[in-house]
């Protein structure tokens, strides 16, 4: 079992900073991150790697934008990172029309050098999903790695992933912050998990 849980929030997203964003993208519910965002989710990588943070597992939400932010961190790490669907985003009617698009996992496998093919889904998410059902599914799933691996996991995702994240380990929410790369640790004590911080981002003003 996992005795410590980081989870992470993707950096920023292009369609937040280009008003044209759904005129002419290929899928308009996927977008990659900006420059900027990419360079946030460097500076997580950086911060594990300078803190001395060893990761034995890095599990992502297969949404570009969460898939390009493990990658920013596996390459300073040198993790792999695998594809978990119940970290994904939340299946809102409000906000999509049917089960958002997003890129083939294979092709994101040849896109992005540390992202493996070799897990099998813990859960699948069903469009569409209210708040309260997307918070359960990705508690689930954080509670199925976290039982499933040894040491130290990292989960990257969405803003909901991190209010599930902290949730369904710790049976609450209410402390839990998701600002853009904002970190979030948690840590098993006994049979007990403890949150230790939500939404740190001090690794960006470095």
């Amino acid at each position: 079992m996992a005795d410590v849980v980081w989870a992470v929030r993707h950096g920023q997203r292009q369609d937040t900073i280009d008003p044209n964003w759904e005129d002419n993208a290929d899928r308009i519910h996927d977008p990659p991150l900006t420059e900027l965002g990419r360079w946030a989710a460097w500076r997580v990588g950086r911060h594990f790697v300078d803190s001395g943070t060893t990761l034995d597992a890095v599990y992502a939400s297969p949404f570009l934008r969460t898939v390009e932010t493990a990658e920013e961190i596996c390459r300073e790490t040198g993790n792999e990172a695998l594809l978990e669907p119940g970290l994904g985003e939340h299946r809102n009617a409000e906000w999509f029309d049917a089960e958002p698009e997003t890129v083939p996992n294979e092709q994101l496998a040849n896109w992005f050098d540390p992202v493996r093919l070799r897990h099998d889904p813990h859960v699948v998410p069903e469009f569409p999903e209210g708040h309260a059902e997307a918070m359960a599914r990705a508690g689930e799933t954080t509670r199925i790695i976290a039982d499933d691996v040894e040491g130290t996991v990292l989960l990257v995702g969405h803003g909901l992933t991190i209010g599930a994240v902290v949730q369904g380990l710790t049976g609450s929410a209410e402390e839990a912050d998701a600002p853009l790369c904002g970190l979030t640790r948690l840590h098993r004590e006994g049979g007990d998990w403890v949150l230790d911080f939500s939404g740190d981002t001090a690794h960006l003003d470095q």
